[in-house]
């Protein structure tokens, strides 16, 4: 989860208010390649409808590489390299 965090602060994903507001979950593992769901949280700091849990996006990230890759909430998902400074 760390590379993770790293990744979202390094690239400017998420400003800090929306890092706060979110849950990283990894939802699969496939040989060295992790995914991590970065879902929007919503509680009374946060606001929003607390049984809801939208997705802003997922990471791929490759722990033998370092790679990390994300699909930006596209609608076809396809993993695509992060640019420098995505905001």
């Amino acid at each position: 989860m760390d590379r993770a965090v790293n990744a979202i602060r390094r690239h400017g994903l998420l400003t800090a208010k929306e890092l706060r507001c979110s849950s990283l979950v990894a939802s699969d593992r496939i040989g060295d390649v992790v995914i991590v769901d970065v879902r929007e949280k919503h509680n009374k700091a946060c606001g929003g409808a607390p049984e809801t849990t939208p997705r802003r996006f997922s990471l791929e990230i490759n722990m033998r590489t370092g790679v990390i890759r994300w699909d930006n909430n596209f609608p076809d998902m396809e993993m695509v390299p992060i640019p420098r400074r995505a905001r």
